[in-house]
């Protein structure tokens, strides 16, 4: 029952993550990059501080927290929060959306291998068929994608290679939070202590690079507050929440399997918010990822046994064949 709620789970925090990219869009017309890509993370951290504040006063008198232990924090606030939105932004703007799409495909391979190196997770048979599966409904969902990327023009080349870079960052971030997962630390140190160093980081881009206006930000209309709001407590905070809830118990490369819904969950909310089309491929390559999921994260172990126990019966078979010739 544990593993089918952890599914569902892993569904429902790449559908939140799935709505920054329609937002975004929504958005983007009327504010910088800059402001788009740190004004909610620093409205996350202002926001979810007191409930840390709260969780600490609690916890005084079972585990204490020293400075020494806010030293594992600095580098996937770093790399993972100010360094991925940075390099998400500047690529986006550089890049077709079809080659984002594309290379986005990449995080769910960057994990499984920075996991293989951090973390000691192994790459089984049933993980390996779950990547497949999933990809191959990835290209059934992400057919215009295929279509309008353009890999060749060397114009793209710099926006590109910034891409893949944010993705390396989400890919490490990622991992990076299983260990400080199993290191103990609860989901809203892990959250708000990795967006503290982010928004330190930012906040000279937000007073050079594209001086932050708060008048600007209260005239810009209700759809752009709104959707900072959504940016910063769905997609900043509570799916993130989520996320680290579940990697208590699942491998990284487990839960980040799910990141090939994302291309899905998009179209799915381009319909609803941008008036977008769906087509009868798209379902069924849809259909597909969630089967690749739950194979990998419900049904893995029952999966691996089953192999096991047929392979044992077919070393028995041809052993006892060898004994009769």
């Amino acid at each position: 029952m544990q593993k089918s709620r952890d599914w569902f789970l892993v569904i429902l925090v790449n559908f939140m993550w799935a709505t920054q990219v329609p937002v975004i869009r929504l958005i983007g017309d009327k504010l910088g990059p800059v402001t788009i890509a740190f004004v909610p993370l620093l409205i996350s951290t202002v926001f979810f501080l007191p409930f840390l504040w709260m969780e600490n006063r609690k916890r005084r008198n079972s585990v204490s927290r020293s400075w020494r232990d806010l030293r594992y924090f600095i580098v996937p606030g770093l790399i993972g929060v100010f360094l991925m939105q940075w390099l998400y932004t500047v690529g986006a703007t550089k890049t077709l959306a079809a080659n984002a799409g594309i290379i986005t495909l990449t995080i769910p391979v960057l994990v499984a291998v920075f996991a293989s190196i951090l973390l000691k997770e192994k790459m089984n048979i049933v993980r390996a068929a779950g990547f497949i599966i999933a990809i191959a409904g990835v290209l059934l969902t992400s057919l215009s994608d295929l279509k309008g990327a353009n890999f060749s023009e060397s114009k793209y080349f710099t926006g590109n290679l910034i891409f893949l870079l944010a993705c390396a960052c989400c890919a490490f971030y990622n991992t990076y939070c299983k260990l400080l997962v199993d290191k103990n630390f609860s989901e809203l140190e892990i959250l708000v202590y990795c967006s503290i160093v982010g928004s330190i980081a930012c906040i000279p881009f937000l007073i050079w690079v594209e001086p932050f206006s708060f008048p600007q930000l209260i005239n810009s209309g209700k759809t752009v507050l709104f959707s900072m709001l959504e940016l910063s407590f769905v997609v900043y905070g509570l799916s993130m929440l989520l996320f680290f809830y579940i990697l208590k118990r699942m491998d990284v490369t487990q839960a980040i399997l799910g990141n090939y819904l994302l291309p899905f969950f998009i179209a799915l909310l381009g319909i609803v918010l941008l008036n977008e089309k769906i087509t009868v491929v798209m379902l069924i390559g849809g259909a597909i990822i969630i089967a690749g999921t739950l194979m990998v994260t419900v049904y893995e172990k029952r999966l691996l046994a089953f192999l096991k126990t047929k392979t044992n019966k077919e070393k028995i078979g041809t052993d006892a064949v060898q004994k009769l010739v």
